[in-house]
């Protein structure tokens, strides 16, 4: 599928700015930043379209964020073969990559009562291959 075929999928307005940044995570084998979007980003877009275009994608759910120990986020397109929500994902420690892990996420939480869990991210840490190599 491309971005075109995405945002169709979606029922979204296909706007140069949506196409852009899924583009760009359909080119990348792991996560972006915000920063490394822009980076690619023409100058045709302003902050304000990035931003929201971030946020509409995110709302139906087109892409998801991934939150580093150090407070960064990545962005990631949602991968239909993946349960929504419940996969882990990898950061390499050198080369700052991250890429969603296929895998089933099983947690047993003793929450108190009246809590109710929407979301858990999973963040596996260490050296992907390519770095192990080198």
């Amino acid at each position: 599928m491309d971005a075109e075929q995405i945002l169709k999928h979606h029922n979204l307005k296909n706007t140069g700015c949506r196409k852009f940044i899924i583009s760009e995570l359909l080119n990348n084998s792991s996560a972006l930043s915000e920063h490394e979007i822009k980076q690619a980003l023409p100058d045709l877009f302003d902050r304000v379209t990035f931003y929201r275009s971030l946020k509409t994608l995110e709302e139906n759910n087109i892409i998801h964020r991934v939150v580093l120990h150090d407070s960064t986020v990545k962005y990631a397109l949602n991968n239909e073969a993946l349960p929504k929500g419940e996969h882990a994902h990898f950061h390499c420690l050198k080369c700052d990559d991250v890429v969603c892990v296929e895998t089933q996420v099983n947690v047993a939480v003793n929450l108190k009562e009246g809590f109710i869990i929407d979301t858990a991210q999973v963040l596996l840490e260490g050296i992907c291959p390519d770095c192990k190599e080198k």
